[in-house]
């Protein structure tokens, strides 16, 4: 059975994503990045790139032993009101994109890994990931993307977020966790609630804690789950990084 803890105005769920879905209220947006189908083990290196994606390969959330599919796209479909942002492999791109045949696609979205890891393979060293905005319904302000790139600076060696989550070894505790900053760009693109589906150690919801979003998210793995209350909660009580609203200067009305 799913369980709920609310954390001020973040809802987060420890359960399946295809049993809760259907018990959320709608939402602006699904902002998520789910498990790639088609990966064995886990995350598979030759298919992710990178020693610190191969950590975690007994992962019950990730990869084909999490059973990844695309079931969980219709549920969520129906969930956003005005549309979806939903993280993709190279590999897998054409059937994300299929996954939503109702979507009017907005843009494929880039994020620059400037600092990727050697794949240690006779492959390329990947230096990009890929999230489709997908539209369902007028709604989100798109025109706050400047660009479709995304490079964010100051990244450690993999390519992970400068706040990584380590465990007591000095390894990643998820390997594909992304850098709140790259959230925070897509969280900006609509004002109200904002749901992810497979939140992993909550990033979404710490990007929309910082920008006063109301956030649903959904994991099934219980370490992760455990880790994102704790951020998210952190988060909320150090409170958005909005700037304040201008000061309101008193105007004098005329006499009728």
């Amino acid at each position: 059975m799913a369980e709920k803890v609310v954390i001020g105005n973040a809802e987060l769920w420890h359960g399946d994503c295809r049993e809760v879905l259907p018990l959320l209220p709608p939402v602006d947006c699904v902002i998520t990045d789910p498990p790639y189908v088609g990966l064995t083990g886990g995350m598979d290196r030759s298919a992710c790139g990178g020693v610190g994606a191969r950590q975690d390969g007994d992962s019950i959330s990730l990869g084909d032993e999490w059973g990844a599919d695309f079931s969980w796209c219709e549920l969520a479909w129906r969930v956003a009101r005005f549309g979806v942002i939903v993280f993709g492999p190279h590999k897998t791109i054409a059937e994300t994109r299929a996954a939503f045949p109702a979507a009017n696609v907005v843009a494929l979205l880039t994020w620059q890994k400037r600092n990727s890891p050697p794949t240690g393979k006779n492959l390329p060293r990947w230096t990009s990931e890929f999230a489709w905005a997908l539209a369902k319904a007028p709604g989100i302000k798109w025109d706050r993307f400047k660009e479709t790139v995304f490079d964010i600076p100051g990244l450690p060696s993999g390519c992970m977020a400068t706040e990584r989550i380590l465990d007591a070894a000095g390894r990643s505790v998820h390997p594909t966790q992304k850098p709140v900053a790259l959230m925070r760009e897509l969280v900006a693109v609509v004002d109200g609630p904002v749901a992810d589906c497979f939140m992993g150690t909550g990033t979404t919801g710490v990007a929309c804690a910082q920008m006063g979003r109301k956030f649903y998210g959904i994991e099934r793995e219980r370490r992760y789950f455990d880790i994102a209350c704790e951020r998210i909660s952190r988060a909320q009580a150090q409170g958005t990084l909005l700037p304040p609203e201008e000061p309101r200067q008193p105007v004098q009305e005329g006499l009728l």
